[in-house]
């Protein structure tokens, strides 16, 4: 019995992992609730955190470009300071 229950669990974990690794945030539906003026922190609730990061700055002024890769679409925004300034998304390329 106790292997029966150590398998039970086993399938029950890989399942809910995967059902977690499936549900990206990264879809048409939270790109439209991103806007322009946006902070960095209200995007990362909204999508989470960025696959890919490069930035530069000038004095005070910072620019950042953030990429996220979901399943099926790669959203691109670039921050202004900490501002959200420009959003795009695409499908996903496939692999």
């Amino acid at each position: 019995m106790p292997c029966l229950r150590s398998r039970l669990l086993a399938i029950v974990g890989a399942t809910l992992l995967l059902g977690l690794i499936a549900c990206s945030k990264v879809t048409p539906e939270n790109y439209a609730k991103l806007e322009a003026g946006m902070t960095r922190d209200e995007v990362y609730a909204q999508i989470g955190k960025p696959d890919e990061v490069s930035g530069s700055g000038i004095g005070n002024l910072t620019m950042s470009s953030e990429l996220w890769n979901g399943r099926e679409h790669r959203i691109a925004i670039t921050f202004a300071g900490d501002k959200l300034a420009l959003k795009s998304i695409q499908a996903a390329q496939a692999q």
